[in-house]
């Protein structure tokens, strides 16, 4: 998957409003050992690499690497290793990361100020599946991956105005 916004159409796009401030769920976003949270699919994260420099989100921002497992909905109790890595961060507005492992994947969570301080988060997920797929299982993937990221949105957005 490459580290730039695909030129394919996405997979999949979701957005919520938050009643908390932008620098909150961006930093939240960018961090993602807090990724187990807002996606109960996923277990055991792990920061394997800090990110560079002196870009924005530090040991969070571009360059950092984690690991994790995520479950595989066709073998209860198994996990695919998966990679992720954060391609760009942009304080508080943009978080872009790539992943591979059981599919490719690059995503961009976009956050906007709202009045009264809280915000809109927008998540955009490409995902690259194999070629040659009939278009049913191409159909029932993107169907899939939206409503992934409409529950890692609800989700965080029960994590982040709990706290407030």
């Amino acid at each position: 998957m490459p580290d730039t916004t695909p030129a394919a159409a996405p997979t999949a796009v979701a957005s919520a409003a938050f009643s908390v401030p932008p620098e909150t769920v961006w930093a939240y976003r960018l961090d993602f050992a807090n990724l187990p949270g807002y996606n109960p699919v996923v277990q055991g994260v792990t920061r394997v690499a800090d990110g560079t420099g002196d870009a924005a989100g530090g040991v969070h921002g571009p360059g950092a690497r984690y690991t994790f497992g995520l479950a595989d909905p066709r073998r209860p109790g198994v996990h695919q290793t998966i990679e992720l890595w954060t391609v760009e961060a942009v304080a508080p507005s943009l978080v872009a990361a790539a992943m591979s492992g059981g599919s490719e994947a690059y995503e961009e969570f976009v956050v906007e100020p709202l009045g009264g301080g809280g915000c809109q988060a927008t998540l955009t997920l490409w995902v690259t599946l194999p070629d040659g797929l009939p278009e049913n299982v191409v159909v029932a993937a993107a169907a899939a991956s939206l409503e992934q990221i409409r529950k890692e949105l609800r989700l965080m957005k029960q994590v982040l105005e709990g706290a407030a």
